[in-house]
């Protein structure tokens, strides 16, 4: 199926963050914004703090409610994702968060709508000084989580009247939470724009699991837009044209149409696995962070996860989890996947993103290059060990790999397998069920570990490549940093050198190396980075059925061939012109008809 050549429209175009695949044509339907103030003032006698506290459960316990009421009134098409609100309902109840606001009651003697508004904002504190957008992205999501429970102590919760929505409209609004998204009527809401959000959102989960094209992030475009405006949301380039031309709206209709049947043919075929024409396999699997992301990797054909970050079970609260509550977490992924394998990787932490263990000055300096990942588990051996522990337990369960990240030295991989070594043993003389085989892998994410590759190599059961952190580290920038956001190029001569030397060090001692940073998901990255030789790409589940059907329909041999031809550019701008110009003849039809990663 051919899609329309590249068009670009005439008129006022806004850019966002895309999310899914679709084009959305309606007129606007505004939501505005709610703006709650929070008013704060002292509790003077006892009678008033007991009376805060039970506002603070009745307004826990009513929004509960709308959460289990959300995940129940859940359409079909979203089953999939009921387990978004089994997370906000499991941090609604983190006894760590209702401590801090029933101390913020008692002992500091403020109302409950300022105990929480208080509470919220510490806690956003902590997770918007981390440079890590996965863990950013979760900024919304307790943000949400504060204002349901403001609302519901004023006895809002499910206040007004329920909007009337013209059919095929786009709804526009400052901000949305998962039950407000799940609960737009998708068969007349035809899109979504919102002001804040991220790719990674729960929101943005639930909208991609509606199918509804949406694009996040564009920042006031609601002080411009006016109810019944037409727009066109295009989610493969984040891309919202207000009142567009005549030609405008052919070309996007004839576009909507063609990407429909071609979407669902892909999605149809799923899961099946990802072989070339020439009979080579790359298996694919999925990048997680929220348990709840889990059945939609399964439903979009992972067929595995690559990269479990686990992080975030640490960084919304002042208290380290227990070996528990981490083991819990694990098992139900790690069971849940079965017979899928799953990759654990250890914490990714800094002095940055866990105050309450490294709270020194110097700790704090520099977080990119201070004590974050493997470094800090090898300085705080108890918290590694608690996690050790939990991820061996729920082995158990299924099959379970450890991937270290950060290595950049042997001494690093070396202590990490010993103390790995002793907390099987300790596990196993306690008598828990541990897993016979649990492989050991090292992640490639700087400079230093693909010089000592063939030493690494050696030592580890499979190397995985953090495509991300080694673009970041070997040009020596800051990938958040818009002024040299410019300079962030993964087709940089030096990164395809060393993913190439990578992955031949693998391959000469017989070790498996995997793919699982931004590259591995990308249209034109992915191809280069098989015919490198990587064995597996994990990848967001939301474009694992496209990037399976793009190997589907390529040659494996071809794609070594472009691996070659690539090498010998001397510039980015080279290789990608190398890598467009090869797989604009090939694979036409995807290329046109999906966002491309450059």
């Amino acid at each position: 199926m051919n899609l329309p050549p590249p068009f670009v429209p005439q008129g006022a175009i806004f850019k966002g963050i895309g999310i899914g695949q679709g084009i959305a044509i309606g007129p606007a339907h505004l939501i505005s914004a709610t703006n709650i103030r929070v008013h704060r003032y002292k509790l003077t006698n006892n009678q008033m703090v007991e009376k805060e506290l039970d506002r603070l459960q009745k307004a826990l316990t009513r929004t509960e409610d709308q959460f289990v009421r959300a995940k129940n009134g859940l359409p079909e098409e979203l089953s999939s994702q009921a387990s978004i609100f089994d997370a906000l309902i499991i941090l609604l109840r983190d006894p760590t968060l209702i401590k801090s606001v029933n101390k913020k009651i008692v002992t500091d003697r403020v109302n409950a709508e300022a105990a929480v508004n208080l509470a919220i904002r510490e806690i956003c504190a902590i997770l918007s000084n981390i440079n890590d957008p996965h863990i950013r992205s979760r900024l919304t999501d307790i943000e949400q989580l504060g204002q349901a429970l403001i609302v519901a102590m004023r006895d809002q919760a499910n206040g007004g009247a329920r909007p009337i929505f013209v059919d095929g409209c786009v709804v526009a609004a400052a901000d949305l939470s998962p039950a407000e998204v799940s609960a737009l009527p998708v068969g007349q809401v035809a899109g979504l724009i919102t002001e804040q959000g991220s790719q990674t959102s729960h929101a943005a989960l639930v909208a991609q699991a509606l199918g509804l094209p949406t694009v996040m992030g564009a920042t006031d475009i609601l002080k411009v837009l006016e109810h019944g405006d037409t727009l066109i949301v295009d989610a493969r380039e984040g891309h919202i044209i207000r009142n567009p031309d005549e030609d405008a709206i052919k070309f996007y209709q004839t576009s909507q149409r063609a990407l429909k049947g071609y979407q669902l043919e892909i999605v149809r075929s799923a899961h099946l696995p990802a072989i070339t024409l020439d009979d080579h396999r790359i298996d694919i699997f999925g990048n997680l962070e929220l348990v709840e992301e889990l059945p939609a990797i399964i439903a979009n054909g992972g067929e595995g996860i690559g990269l479990y970050r686990t992080e975030f079970l640490y960084l919304t609260r002042p208290e380290l989890p227990s070996e528990e509550e981490l083991y819990e977490v694990y098992r139900r992924v790690v069971a849940s996947a079965a017979p899928r394998p799953v990759t654990i990787r250890t914490l990714d932490l800094g002095a940055d993103k866990i105050l309450a263990v490294s709270d020194t000055e110097g700790a704090r300096q520099n977080q990119a290059l201070g004590l974050r990942a493997i470094r800090f588990c090898l300085k705080n051996l108890d918290v590694f060990r608690t996690q050790l522990r939990a991820i061996f337990r729920a082995s158990a369960h299924g099959q379970t790999r450890v991937l270290l990240p950060m290595i950049s030295s042997l001494e690093e991989i070396r202590q990490s397998k010993e103390l790995i070594e002793q907390t099987r043993q300790e596990l196993t003389q306690e008598g828990y069920r541990v897993a016979e085989e649990v492989p050991v892998g090292v992640m490639i994410e700087v400079p230093a570990a693909v010089i000592l590759i063939d030493e690494l190599a050696r030592e580890a059961d499979f190397l995985s490549i953090g495509t991300n952190d080694l673009i970041q580290y070997t040009l020596a920038l800051d990938r958040g940093n818009p002024e040299v956001s410019d300079l962030y190029q993964p087709f940089h001569p030096s990164i395809l050198r060393m993913i190439k030397k990578t992955i031949e060090a693998g391959q000469a001692v017989g070790v498996s190396v995997s793919v699982c940073g931004d590259m591995a998901a990308g249209p034109l990255s992915a191809p280069l980075l098989v015919g490198f030789g990587a064995d597996m790409l994990s990848m967001p589940f939301g474009v694992i059925p496209f990037i399976k059907r793009l190997f589907r329909m390529s040659f494996f041999e071809e794609t070594q061939k472009l691996a070659e031809e690539t090498l010998r550019a001397k510039t980015a701008d080279e290789a990608l012109a190398c890598v467009k110009d090869h797989l604009k003849v090939r694979n036409a039809d995807y290329i046109q008809g999906f966002r491309l990663a450059s």
